[in-house]
This record gives C-alpha cells, structure tokens and sequence, in this order.
C-alpha cells in the first residue's frame, strides 16, 4: 500500500510539475509578445524625440505606425492593441500640444480626425496583421502536413520497394525450386516407364512359353485327357493371351512415354486408308457402314501416333456394339475456329452407334487398365484408350468424348494444322459452294 501510494504521489507531482512548465512556456511566449509591442512603442517614441527638432510640432502618430505593424507581426492582435494604446498616449504626452499631458481632442477637430485616423489606420494594420499571422500558420501547418506526407510516402515506396525486391527474389527462389523438382518428377516418370517396359518385356518370354505348351498339349495329347482337363487348359491358354495382350498394351503405352516421335506434315487420309484395310474383314463380317467426309487436311504430328489414334477409336467404334445391330460409323475432318478469325486446328470426329458411355464416366475411360463394363460386353484390355490419350499429347494435341448409354459415342481429337494456305483453299472451296447454290 505504502509502494503504490509513494508511486502515485510521485506520478502526480511530475504531472504537476510538467503542467507548470507548459503555463510558464505559455506565458513567456506570451510576455516576450508585449514586451516587443512596449519595446517598439519606446523606440518610436526615442526616434520621435531625435527627429523632434526637424517635425515639430507635424507628424505626431506617423513612426508609431510601424510599432504598431510590428507588434502585430510579432505577437498578434493582443500586443497590436496594446502598441497602439501605448502609442497613443506617448504621443499625446510628448508630440502634442500642450506637451507632457493628457489632451483628449474636444474642440480642435484636426486633432479628433488625426486621432481617428492614426486609430483606424492601426487598427487596420492589426487585423490584417492578424490574418495574415493566421494564413501564414494554417500554410506552415499545411507545409509540415505535406511534408509529412511526403516523408511517409517516400518510406512506403521504399518498404513498397523493399517488399517488391524481396518478392522478386522469393519467385525467383520458388521458381527454382519447381524447375528442379519438376526436372526431379520427370526424371522419376521417365525412370518408373522404362522400368514398366522393360518388366513387360521380360515378362512376355515366359508367358508365350507357357502359351505355347499348353496349345502343344491340346494340340498332341487331346485323345489321353479328360474333358475336364481339357477345359483347364483351355482356359489357361485364354488366360495366356489375355495376359499376353494386357502386356502389349502395357508396351505400347510404355514406348509412347519415352521413345522419340518426330513431328511433321502428314496426311491423314493415308493413316486412316492404313487402319481402314485392317478392319477390312472385320468390317465385311459385321457388315458395318463406314463413312468418310471428303476433306481431310493436312496436319502436323507423326504417322505412327496418328495411326494408333485411328486403330483404337476405330477398334473401338465396331467393338462395342449392341447384339445384332451393324455398326455405323462415321469419320470426318473439319477445321476449328479460333478468336480473332484465325484458324489454328483440325479436328477429327469418330462416331458411332454403339453401346455408349454415361457422361458421368467419361473421364475414366481414358485412364490406363480402366473398363467401365469388365464383365459384361465385348472383351479389352482397358488401355486402348489411354493409348490413344497418351498419342495425342505426343503430339501436342486435344482430346475429348460424347456419349450416353445405348445412344452411341463421339470422340474428337485436334491436331495443328499444317499451313495457312489450307484455310484459305478451304474457305474458297465454301464461298464457291455457297454461290453455286445461290444460282
């Protein structure tokens, strides 16, 4: 009790004590003011008294003029005032007659107008003096504000600056960082392909022998087994090739992923014509339709990649068919707008009249390994797809489907095209359609 009493006497007394300070700095601010309003009054009065000889009896009020205007500069309306009072009566007292006394102005009206004069005339000296005390405050004050204004800004474009340097040096530090890890992640991609393609290859010798033996004991010793044997290694030999095929596709996918594939002019007419004559028979059994548009423009990517596009959309595309029903499929090429009027890409569309897709799954059809339906339809590999997606990022193209369940399927893809002069024969070729029907 007796600590935080002596702590807060002593908080008072220098409250206390810093008060009085600010009243007596007030206060000779304010009596240095009237002691230059006295000061200028007296030295008038002693250069009226020098000059005394030469004016006479003339010109009593004409230095005290400047008293007044410099009491006003300095101290402002109150110590005006008090140098013109002041001035007054030393000039009544001295210059004046009769001199040395008061003479009030009642009769002599030259001495009442020069009076009223020389008290407007300070008067006015005063309040313009005050005003112009107070403009010159208020641009002082404005001055420091801009000032500080300033001197804030400067240190906000430099920590502004600062910051940007720093932000500059992070991206360049992050943008390192994911360079290298990016390189990293590659490297890992490239390295875990090779790993798939090689473990594939090996894999393959050894199931084409068990294939192998299991068709030479069908094949030779078929009389001495059972029909229960006998459809055991049926179907391991089913099994054999199914696995040999999932292995190719695994191949296949793997070689897309780091083998070199050169991009050029191709013509895809050729490509499909190629894939077309595989299906031939397949096409014939199943007495499918197949239409082709008559424009195929040339685009830029590689043959070998474009035709493993054509063999699984087109595989597909009489594949996957409702029992019964002749697949339909429609192939065809047309060029793809871009803002701005230029034409960049062509895009390819294989439809059919197939067993379809939910929308919903269509994304996933395009993973590796992945069949939407694996016990019901047409046997796959669940790869073909993403093979075809893997092709056509070789070759820095797009890729994308529509489709409904038992309504058919639509996969495009878009290939760059190949020359500029392409467009314009195209558009040459739809403005002379367009004026032959006209007539």
């Amino acid at each position: 009790m007796r600590n935080s009493a002596s702590r807060l006497s002593l908080r008072i007394r220098h409250g206390l004590r810093a008060g009085w300070r600010a009243v007596f700095s007030e206060l000779r601010t304010h009596y240095s003011a009237y002691l230059v309003s006295l000061g200028s009054v007296a030295a008038a009065t002693l250069l009226r008294i020098g000059l005394d000889p030469v004016l006479g009896d003339h010109h009593p009020f004409t230095l005290y003029f400047a008293s007044v205007a410099i009491a006003a500069w300095y101290g402002g309306f109150g110590p005006a005032v008090v140098a013109i009072f002041c001035s007054y009566f030393a000039a009544d007292w001295f210059f004046i007659t009769p001199r040395f006394e008061i003479n009030f102005p009642r009769e002599n009206l030259d001495e009442f107008l020069a009076l009223l004069a020389f008290l407007f005339s300070c008067f006015a000296i005063a309040i313009t003096s005050a005003i112009m005390r107070r403009a010159l405050a208020r641009s002082r004050s404005k001055q420091r504000e801009l000032e500080h204004e300033v001197a804030e800004r400067q240190r906000a474009e430099a920590a502004l600056r600062q910051a940007q340097a720093q932000l500059r040096q992070y991206a360049s530090l992050l943008e390192n960082r994911v360079q290298e890890r990016t390189a990293h992640l590659q490297e890992t991609v490239r390295s875990l392909e090779g790993v798939c393609y090689h473990l594939a290859h090996d894999l393959r010798a050894p199931l084409r022998a068990m294939e192998g033996f299991t068709s030479i004991l069908l094949r030779e010793h078929s009389a001495g087994l059972s029909p229960t044997a006998s459809k055991y290694l049926e179907n391991v030999s089913t099994a054999a090739q199914r696995m040999d095929l999932l292995i190719h596709g695994l191949l296949e996918y793997g070689r897309l992923g780091h083998a070199n594939f050169p991009l050029r002019t191709i013509e895809p007419r050729q490509v499909l014509n190629t894939v077309l004559r595989r299906f031939s028979s397949e096409i014939s059994a199943r007495h499918a339709e197949i239409q082709l548009d008559a424009n195929w423009p040339e685009v830029v990517g590689n043959e070998e990649l474009l035709e493993l596009v054509f063999l699984n959309l087109v595989s597909n595309a009489l594949k996957f068919m409702p029992p019964g029903l002749p697949p339909r499929v429609r192939l065809r090429a047309e060029f793809v707008g871009h803002a701005g009027g230029l034409r960049e890409s062509v895009r390819f569309t294989i439809q059919d009249n197939g067993i379809g897709i939910p929308s919903d799954q269509i994304s996933r059809a395009f993973w590796i390994f992945e069949r939407l339906n694996p016990r019901e339809g047409p046997p796959g590999t669940g790869i073909g797809l993403a093979i075809v997606s893997k092709a056509i990022e070789r070759m820095d193209g797009r890729l994308g489907a529509e489709s409904e369940p038992n309504a058919g399927s639509r996969f495009w893809f878009e290939l760059p095209a190949a020359a500029q002069e392409s467009w314009e024969e195209e558009a040459e070729l739809k403005r002379d359609l367009a004026t032959s029907h006209a007539e």
